[in-house]
């Protein structure tokens, strides 16, 4: 049980934060980790009742100072700052920018109406209005505003935004067809060249985690750094150094924002497992990484992004050795049956948290991902290879490009044929994910086959949350042409209905960041509002 004694101080580090962040009441907290405190000294555990109170104490007070200053902050009318990732248009048709704002503790959520068209790195200046945001976090305000100035790529950034640029221009020059941008997006995390379309595919197949710089990428990527030592009978120290330094030029080459440097964290954690887990056993190395991520960014304690990661990573550590070793012992190959064990085991994990975040899941995940995976690791590395033959004059990164292409025709194939099944995601709640699933485990480890395939024939109960609430009538409609008039929408408008018929059928429904409905009546057809907010295609997509 060594390995679990971290368990309990990481869990409260994380509901502390959390609390703090969502409540903003210090006193609030504070009742919360005294409540654990007396818990751990009631079951005569003085240690963890140390750790746990001292532990979440310092990540609350390093929180309330990130506020403080954050609420002190003087942006004024015009922000300089370095742009953090790629920027993302929004289902309103307005272009996100997140920036790094020299002595803002938190990232500035900037919204602007035209496509900046700059790299990640980029330093920009922006004049901007400021209002309240509505989600909790280190920084209170978001803004919208129009580009002032453009700087480009500083340092390292420059390097990687060329590297970057490279790889699009080889795939855009080579390649057609909608499956082209996954190469940048599985090799870099890159997305620019995915269109919404494809986007939202992989999001209701359960596949979108491959076009993010995820744990899986860097554990990756340090354990062939590892087992090409071993093949030259390195000895530990080479292979932790070789390790190493394959994650930092990872690292560097995607970028340092928060998502990626969460994802080389619990990466390591993967690491732990492959060459250190007599000294490092995986879910103790995964409960440090949560505690420094928190002391590092307070704002991952209320990141769905975060907990999706931590809980992924802790699902496949803790349960798929579970359950392969039932699934081992039926005909299927050893394998597939340990592909199907971690799918499954990320998916119990996850599943509640996707379910309580977008009230609706994709029942095709495990068959999408059992089916993508041995195609993973290759992409990933002749992916990166093929990155850096694209630095070199001449049709080598070409080459190597047409090369991966057939792989992610596949995976995008597999989503396609996976989105088309009946009920390939459904509307769901926590509790009604987390039952399912119970008893999803229970029969895989009794072994009882049987109640398996009662459970996949009555799969689609899980979108039962009781009769279908009645529709919403008389609410605020506003009629607009495109997508991009959706933010011209006047207050007190209640539902939006954009005429434009571009675009293939949604999956699920649309929304603005508020939440106002969103309907496309000559793309999706007839769609019906409710009263508890939900909306439900006519021909039963969503």
């Amino acid at each position: 049980m060594s390995e679990l004694r971290l368990v309990p101080a990481a869990l409260t580090v994380w509901a502390g934060v959390a609390v703090y962040l969502v409540t903003g009441r210090l006193p609030l907290t504070g009742v919360v980790l005294l409540a654990v405190v007396a818990t751990c000294l009631l079951l005569r555990q003085p240690g963890q009742a140390a750790l746990a109170g001292g532990a979440s104490a310092v990540a609350v007070f390093v929180a309330a100072v990130r506020v403080a200053r954050a609420s002190a902050a003087d942006l004024g009318g015009a922000v300089s700052g370095r742009v953090v990732g790629e920027p993302a248009q929004t289902v309103t048709g307005a272009w996100l920018l997140n920036l790094a704002v020299p002595g803002y503790p938190g990232e500035l959520p900037v919204f602007l109406d035209e496509d900046p068209a700059v790299a990640a790195g980029a330093v920009v200046t922006v004049d901007v209005a400021l209002s309240d945001s509505d989600r909790p976090g280190v920084g209170a305000v978001v803004a919208e505003g129009t580009l002032a100035g453009v700087g480009p790529p500083e340092g390292y950034r420059a390097v990687t935004a060329v590297i970057r640029e490279r790889l699009r221009a080889a795939v855009r020059g080579e390649l057609d067809g909608e499956h082209a941008g996954l190469i940048p997006g599985m090799v870099l995390g890159d997305t620019t060249l995915q269109s919404a379309a494809a986007e939202q595919l992989y999001v209701a197949t359960g596949l979108s985690h491959l076009s993010a710089v995820s744990g899986a990428n860097v554990a990756l990527i340090t354990t062939t750094a590892v087992l090409l030592c071993r093949a030259l009978a390195l000895g530990p120290r080479e292979q932790a150094a070789a390790a190493s330094l394959a994650l930092v030029g990872f690292v560097l080459l995607v970028g340092t924002e928060p998502s990626v440097l969460r994802a080389a964290v619990t990466g390591l954690v993967g690491l732990a497992a492959v060459v250190n887990s007599s000294r490092m056993e995986p879910v103790h190395a995964l409960a440090l990484s949560v505690i420094v991520l928190l002391l590092v960014d307070s704002d991952l304690a209320v990141s769905y992004g975060f907990a999706l990661s931590a809980a992924a990573t802790a699902g496949i550590v803790v349960l798929s050795p579970v359950l392969a070793g039932p699934l081992g012992r039926t005909p299927m190959p050893a394998i597939l049956a340990r592909a199907v064990a971690v799918a499954i085991a990320a998916d119990v994990v996850t599943m509640p948290i996707i379910a309580l975040m977008a009230g609706e899941v994709s029942t095709v995940s495990v068959l999408a991902n059992v089916l993508v995976a041995p195609l993973t690791a290759p992409i990933t590395i002749l992916g990166l290879i093929a990155t850096a033959l694209c630095l070199l004059p001449g049709p080598a990164g070409g080459l190597a490009v047409h090369l991966i292409s057939p792989m992610t025709w596949w995976i995008h194939q597999v989503a396609e044929f996976c989105a088309g099944l009946p009920l390939a995601t459904v509307s769901a709640h926590p509790a009604a994910v987390l039952l399912v699933y119970g008893w999803l485990i229970a029969a895989i480890l009794a072994r009882r086959w049987g109640l398996l395939l009662l459970l996949g024939a009555g799969l689609g109960l899980v979108s039962v949350d009781g009769p279908a609430a009645p529709v919403a009538t008389d609410l605020q409609t506003v009629v607009v042409a495109t997508v991009d008039e959706v933010d011209r929408a006047p207050p007190g408008t209640q539902v939006i209905i954009v005429t434009d018929p571009a675009g293939p059928p949604a999956t699920r429904p649309t929304v603005t960041g508020e939440g106002m409905p969103v309907l496309f009546p000559n793309r999706d057809g007839p769609v019906t509002v409710h009263v508890d907010g939900t909306q439900r295609a006519g021909d039963g997509r969503f």
